[in-house]
């Protein structure tokens, strides 16, 4: 573990706590095996320093090795990928299409009893990122019906962000996300986090990037504020991206498993 001290310093010790945890329910279990308290990478510790040091291709391994464990905890234990909509936002804002395609279904599910937000704007993530129209004609006048109601602003934020992209309006797709991540400072969002850098707006941003042509995603405004880092937006799309791990395991499976979650997905559990 010496090379971590050396390469991350200060954060050297959270970083080796977590990769003994996760090494040894490796060996108890036979298996990659995360749970919120084992398994979550120390990435709020993480996160202010990275920033601070403006290293974005760090960052984006930072958040890509978060995103890869918490999206391996909804492939491999969820009873419905809906749950996992922020996710889908973060592989988006990463790069990480592998586990993108894993995660957006195919169509459109008659699920219940999940946070409001997460059903119209899943299904009309669906329909944009799959192109089909039939999801979409189903998901945009629920979508509409869903902005105009009463849920918290970045809530709304967030479907009317989808829906702009459907038009194709990026003056409107602009306003949306500014609100979306105004919206989170007054939500119940973690302040080490996700008030730190919103990182699923960084992900609908980058859906526009990767929908439009790259005429009309130069005129999408970034939004002015502290929760997103225009730098690393920039970043993102002026370099050929490919996300690795923050931090290696010293078991070669868990690193395969993490970044290939096609290996453990023969059947839902």
């Amino acid at each position: 573990m010496e090379q971590y001290q050396s390469e991350w310093g200060e954060l050297s010790q959270v970083i080796e706590e977590h990769i003994h945890l996760m090494m040894e329910r490796y060996r108890e279990k036979g298996m990659v095996f995360i749970t919120p308290k084992i398994g979550f990478f120390p990435y709020a510790q993480c996160l202010g320093k990275v920033l601070k040091e403006k290293d974005w291709n760090r960052l984006n391994n930072l958040i890509y090795q978060e995103t890869c464990i918490r999206s391996f905890c909804s492939l491999r234990c969820g009873d419905s990928y809906y749950w996992a909509f922020l996710e889908m936002l973060e592989s988006l804002a990463v790069g990480n299409m592998k586990t993108l395609d894993l995660l957006v279904p195919h169509k459109v599910e008659p699920i219940t009893n999940i946070f409001p937000v997460y059903r119209p704007a899943t299904n009309m993530l669906i329909g944009l990122w799959r192109k089909d129209d039939s999801v979409l004609d189903y998901a945009i006048p629920r979508a509409k019906k869903f902005v105009s109601g009463k849920r918290p602003q970045w809530e709304r934020a967030t479907v009317a962000y989808l829906l702009a992209i459907f038009d194709k309006n990026p003056k409107e797709a602009g306003v949306q996300l500014e609100l979306m991540c105004k919206g989170v400072m007054r939500a119940d969002f973690d302040p080490d986090m996700d008030k730190l850098l919103c990182v699923p707006a960084h992900g609908l941003y980058q859906l526009a990037a990767c929908l439009w042509d790259k005429e009309l995603f130069q005129q999408l405004p970034m939004p002015n504020h502290k929760s997103f880092s225009k730098e690393y937006a920039v970043w993102r799309n002026t370099h050929k991206v490919q996300p690795a791990l923050f931090a290696e395991y010293p078991e070669p499976m868990i690193n395969t498993i993490l970044t290939n979650p096609e290996l453990e997905m023969t059947e839902r559990v």
